[in-house]
């Protein structure tokens, strides 16, 4: 979990400095008097019961550690490095580096304590102190030293060692150094920065210019004799009186020039960075994320697997095994919130596929449900169900570090996995997610876990949702998101209305705003195309850093999610009216083509369905869903059409599912959110300052035209005709045959095309509409009737 960066003042900073600085200002005087109060009571205090330190038993405890145990006398460099510190806080006037300070003081302290302790050792006095007066430490080195090197060599060593420290220490003995034995010896040393001035003790010998000088253009007009040659100016020419005068004429005022700042042209500090949430026309800068208080904790539905439960499955699955020869060598249960993940080592020379043939009879066994037995890499896996679920809350899975601190553009917190996990997937690398299932075994739980995770981590400003609805129930509590999250069209009389249909129900709506987000699409990728960018990220952050014109179309755009409830309601054509049937054909294109071509747009779709049929999940779909959940599924071969793998069958329901990404399979408890969490939720958002709301604009998709685009159906603009409109027109009039394989056939064209055509010749009046199995009529007896209407 990150921390936020704490920001101060400066003048809180300052304060903050000098506080520090005078309680290092104490802690100097609190040393300096424990050091001297030992120096001073020593033997007193280290005999007698009652201590005569002056810091007290804590002063003489620090006093003793510094000179008995560490430096000798040489603790006192301490005060210095503490004085320093004090000085620089307080009143910035130490001019000296603090590294610098504190790395030559404590050198110069041990050296000190080294010294006096040879000294002490020479002249007896190896036990002042308690500890010598170079301390413990010093003692300890020294004697090491002798008896490595003798007396005499040791003090030789010393003496380098105290030239050394010297040198660092002191630019006075650099300099006299460097100067013994030259001619320089003797002078007096100037420090940096001074001057030195000599004055000299004879006079300066005057230099004699012979060649002629020239002549100074500001006394041009000095008087000249005879010969016309100026005449000598010195001052013996000048009257006395003039002099006088010269003299005492005030000297001219100099003139004070006051220049101001003037303007830069060169670019010092860049203009602010866009903040989406903030600024206008897209932030909102007083909006607040719902707190996660309002969502369940769901106390009563934790179960804690008891040790008899997993003693008992253990015992099960080894005597079931052994029946069947087949010997483990170890086995461990990772217990999950609804499914506990037994990890069995088969003995060397047991084959896996021996294990995985016996799943039903290890459920026979076991006497539970949703037994599976899956390959792990170190182990063979063995899923049951625990006796008592627990319930997953969505308000844990939001509340966990992997949700909290993950860096995903879209993060979805699908639930809790078998190992103990939180999982959590990139909606916007997906890109699109498929949710099937039989019914009443957690989809719409699902998207609702799906959505609250979007409306917890993006703002208004990143994310616009848009549901499609056919059941008309399940979506109706996210219409409080009007003017924050939710996209819809422009075409609604009133706001009523507008609230009315913000939540797609019927087919007709559904494949109108299908279309919207297409164009919507090929909208963005001309911007993209523009910017230069391959996607919606790097176009955003290009906009925030100011480096698109808003004047050129260029605008922040957020990532759009689509969501469908049940896609086989949309898809039904069984008994339905050809204009149901174009609708549906549309909305398959649309979904189709939003899946192939929005993700680097940042358009995205779930869609979810109780029909895991081939007719409704079909090839093209599976292909461009990469991502897919099953929940449980009423035989395997629905499991097959979902995941392209069994597994979905053996599963026990309210929320127990299968993930899979394309890889592997991995199954997961799903989170639980309820319908009046949802509520308060939506409630908490929709009372906030929403988007325009003195204008009532909430985020308005494009406009989509009202043709049929490749068959899709609906009326057609007769002024925006097909290029191969009159030839197809003229040829239904001569045969008096009007269908889309006869176009197919003659004109040789494709099924979309020739579908187009023959919408746009029945809005003409030229052909007669569908009726059932019946060939169509041809309005028009004849090529004149024909050329008229064209014309």
């Amino acid at each position: 979990m990150k921390f936020p960066r704490l920001r101060l003042e400066p003048e809180k900073k300052e304060a903050i400095a000098k506080l520090t600085g005078l309680v290092i200002a104490v802690f100097a005087v609190f040393t300096l008097i424990a050091i001297v109060s030992y120096l001073l009571h020593w033997k007193a205090d280290m005999a007698a019961d009652t201590l005569r330190n002056a810091a007290g038993s804590l002063g003489y405890g620090f006093g003793r550690f510094l000179v008995c145990d560490c430096f000798g006398l040489g603790s006192l460099a301490i005060l210095v490095i503490l004085t320093a510190l004090s000085i620089r806080l307080v009143f910035h006037k130490w001019n000296y580096s603090l590294l610098k300070t504190t790395v030559m003081t404590l050198g110069d302290a041990f050296v000190a304590a080294l010294v006096l302790a040879y000294a002490g050792r020479l002249f007896g006095a190896e036990t002042v102190f308690g500890g010598g007066l170079g301390g413990h430490c010093g003692a300890l080195i020294i004697g090491w030293a002798i008896s490595a090197m003798g007396v005499l060599v040791t003090g030789l060593v010393l003496l380098v060692l105290v030239v050394c420290v010297a040198l660092l220490s002191s630019s006075r003995f650099v300099h006299w150094l460097g100067t013994i034995g030259t001619k320089e010896e003797g002078k007096g040393y100037i420090e940096p920065g001074a001057v030195d001035l000599e004055v000299p003790t004879e006079p300066v010998p005057a230099v004699v210019v012979e060649d002629e000088p020239k002549e100074d253009p500001f006394v041009a007009d000095a008087p000249r004799d005879d010969n016309n040659e100026r005449a000598p100016q010195d001052d013996s020419v000048i009257p006395s009186e003039a002099k006088e005068s010269e003299e005492e004429a005030p000297a001219d005022p100099e003139l004070e020039v006051i220049e101001g700042e003037g303007l830069e042209t060169d670019i010092h500090k860049e203009l602010p960075r866009i903040d989406n949430r903030l600024d206008p026309p897209y932030g909102l800068p007083n909006y607040k994320f719902p707190p996660l208080d309002l969502l369940e904790t769901y106390e009563d539905g934790k179960h804690v697997m008891s040790a008899e439960e997993l003693g008992r499955n253990k015992n099960q699955i080894i005597a079931t095994l052994r029946n069947y020869k087949i010997e483990i060598t170890d086995i461990k249960a990772v217990v999950g919130p609804t499914v506990t993940l037994y990890k069995v080592t088969p003995a060397p020379g047991i084959k896996i596929s021996a294990i995985k043939n016996l799943q039903d009879d290890i459920a026979m066994s076991l006497n539970a449900k949703g037994v599976r037995v899956v390959t792990l890499q170190d182990s063979v896996g063995i899923e049951v169900a625990n006796d008592q679920p627990s319930i997953v809350p969505l308000r844990g899975l939001l509340n966990d570090d992997a949700f909290r601190n993950t860096k995903f553009d879209l993060p979805v917190a699908l639930g809790y996995t078998i190992t103990q996990q939180v999982k959590v997937v990139d909606l916007a690398k997906a890109p699109h997610l498929l949710v099937a299932g039989a019914t009443q075994q957690g989809k719409s739980v699902c998207l609702n876990v799906i959505i609250g995770s979007l409306l917890y981590s993006k703002h208004p400003s990143e994310l616009k949702l848009v549901f499609i609805d056919p059941k008309m129930v399940e979506f109706t509590a996210y219409n409080e998101l009007l003017k924050h999250y939710l996209a819809v069209l422009p075409d609604a009389e009133d706001e009523e209305a507008e609230k009315a249909h913000a939540i797609v129900k019927s087919a007709k709506d559904a494949e109108k705003v299908l279309r919207s987000l297409c164009i919507e699409m090929d909208d963005r990728y001309l911007l993209m195309a523009k910017a230069g960018v391959a996607k919606l990220s790097d176009y955003n952050n290009k906009f925030k850093d100011r480096k698109l014109n808003p004047e050129h179309g260029h605008r922040f755009m957020p990532y759009l999610v689509t969501i469908v409830d049940e896609y086989a309601d949309l898809t039904m054509t069984t008994g339905a009216s050809p204009e149901a049937k174009a609708a549906s054909r549309s909305i398959t294109n649309s979904i189709i083509r939003l899946a192939q071509k929005g993700r680097a747009a940042g358009l995205h779709v779930i869609l979810a369905t109780q029909r895991p049929s081939v007719d409704v999940i079909s090839g093209i779909i599976k292909s461009n869903f990469p991502m897919r959940i099953a929940f449980r599924t009423s035989s395997r071969i629905d499991s097959q059409t979902i995941i392209d793998a069994p597994g979905a069958e053996k599963l026990i329901g309210r929320g127990d599912m299968l993930f899979s990404a394309g890889i592997e399979n991995e199954r997961i408890q799903c989170g639980l959110i309820e319908s009046e969490e949802i509520r308060r939720v939506t409630d908490y958002i929709g009372s906030q300052t929403k988007y325009g709301q003195s204008y009532n604009t909430p985020y308005y998709l494009p406009v989509p035209k009202d043709d049929s685009n490749g068959g899709d159906g609906g009326p057609v603009d007769v002024g925006d005709l097909d290029e191969r409109f009159e030839e197809a027109a003229r040829l239904v009039v001569t045969s008096q045959k009007a269908s889309t394989s006869f176009l197919q056939t003659r004109l040789a064209m494709g099924f979309a095309k020739a579908s187009r055509v023959m919408s746009q010749l029945e809005d003409a009046g030229i052909i007669g509409p569908q009726d059932g199995a019946k060939p169509r009529a041809v309005l028009v007896p004849d090529l004149d009737t024909l050329d008229q209407m064209l014309h």
